[in-house]
């Protein structure tokens, strides 16, 4: 079941000083797959009360990582593997892949996706990512980007990264047969909090090194997709809370200094269009999150940018977020901003699923 609901809310929203203002915010949509939803819209007013409040969110269970594996990329007709995206580069981690679609003509509409690992793992041809390459069934190029992990690069390493990436494709895209006009950012767990930082740092010049290369190039993105993304690395539960230590070199539980690496508190008036997809099952991330994300983004851009999807009661995670109709969801945002007027002409109902490789089997 699905419900869509619009909340048009006057609430105290909280501020990176610990100011709270109440105004009048422009209505965040928000639908709900699932069961028990009217428990669910309770659950995201307590939600959003219990951010206010800055309540510690319980530990999550340990031992969970990403599965290994990765996509296999031989199932594609064209692949442009292993490309280094900096002049200097200091980590294999520094590339990207492009992923051609099926279906269209070049110059192809393109979405940059990051990968997730908990900014310690993961890669850009990781298993867990699996989902993300239907959209080459779908009309899109796709640019699976790596990056530096916590283990190689304190943040703010990560967005200097794929800031720089995102340049490359832009100074490349006649090269690669990229229509880099208009990009989309996508991202999940750690990957959604880059993508988000992206949107958050478009055209701020402090938040990137062009020396990496392509300097004369943009790094803006036209809009962003988070699923299950990380908006605030001062208020996570454990071991994400780890995860956030090791990528900041520091402790960051409500630590106004880590603000600098949470997109919540970098929103300003021209943050683009983003969805927030999320589910509440996830331990690692609590939804409410992307709740005040959204809540966010309206506020301070005076606009419903920002669309909240929750999926409720979801036993596993990847199963949930893995689905066609969740990948609909982010194609669906996709197509208005890179498909504008007629629409996608490739949009289709075939989501196959994508092959990977086992451990042993990987070359």
């Amino acid at each position: 079941m699905t419900r869509r609901i619009i909340l048009p809310l006057l609430l105290a929203v909280p501020f990176a000083g610990g100011l709270t203002e109440a105004r009048q915010i422009p209505p965040v949509s928000l639908e709900i797959s699932g069961e028990a939803t009217p428990e669910l819209v309770a659950d995201f007013r307590q939600a959003l009360r219990r951010m206010e409040n800055r309540r510690q969110q319980p530990e999550a269970p340990t031992g969970t990582r990403l599965p290994d594996g990765q996509v296999d990329l031989g199932q594609f007709w064209k692949v442009e593997q292993d490309l280094p995206y900096t002049e200097n580069e200091s980590s294999p981690r520094q590339r990207l892949n492009i992923i051609y679609p099926f279906e269209g003509e070049p110059p192809y509409r393109t979405i940059v996706y990051f990968h997730d690992g908990d900014w310690q793992s993961g890669s850009r041809v990781g298993a867990a990512d699996a989902a993300i390459y239907r959209a080459i069934y779908q009309g899109y190029a796709l640019v699976s980007v790596g990056y530096r992990l916590a283990d190689d690069a304190l943040w703010p390493a990560q967005l200097h990264d794929a800031k720089a990436a995102v340049r490359f494709v832009r100074a490349k895209g006649d090269q690669y047969q990229l229509d880099t006009e208009r990009l989309v950012a996508w991202g999940s767990g750690s990957g959604g909090h880059i993508a988000q930082m992206l949107g958050a740092t478009n055209d701020d010049p402090t938040a990137e090194d062009p020396g990496m290369g392509s300097g004369d190039a943009s790094s803006a993105v036209q809009g962003v997709i988070s699923w299950n993304g990380v908006s605030d690395i001062t208020n996570l539960p454990e071991p994400t809370r780890d995860a956030a230590d090791v990528l900041m070199g520091y402790p960051v539980y409500m630590s106004n200094l880590a603000l600098e690496a949470s997109p919540v508190a970098q929103i300003d008036k021209n943050f683009p269009p983003i969805l927030l997809v999320h589910d509440t099952a996830s331990t690692a991330v609590p939804f409410e999150q992307s709740a005040r994300m959204a809540i966010r983004v309206n506020a301070v851009t005076g606009q419903p940018r920002a669309a909240l999807k929750l999926l409720v009661n979801g036993e596993l995670q990847t199963q949930d977020m893995t689905s066609p109709a969740v990948m609909s969801q982010g194609l669906d945002f996709s197509d208005a901003l890179l498909f504008p007027g007629d629409g996608n002409p490739h949009r289709s109902s075939f989501y196959p699923a994508i092959q990977t490789l086992a451990p042993g089997d990987q070359p």
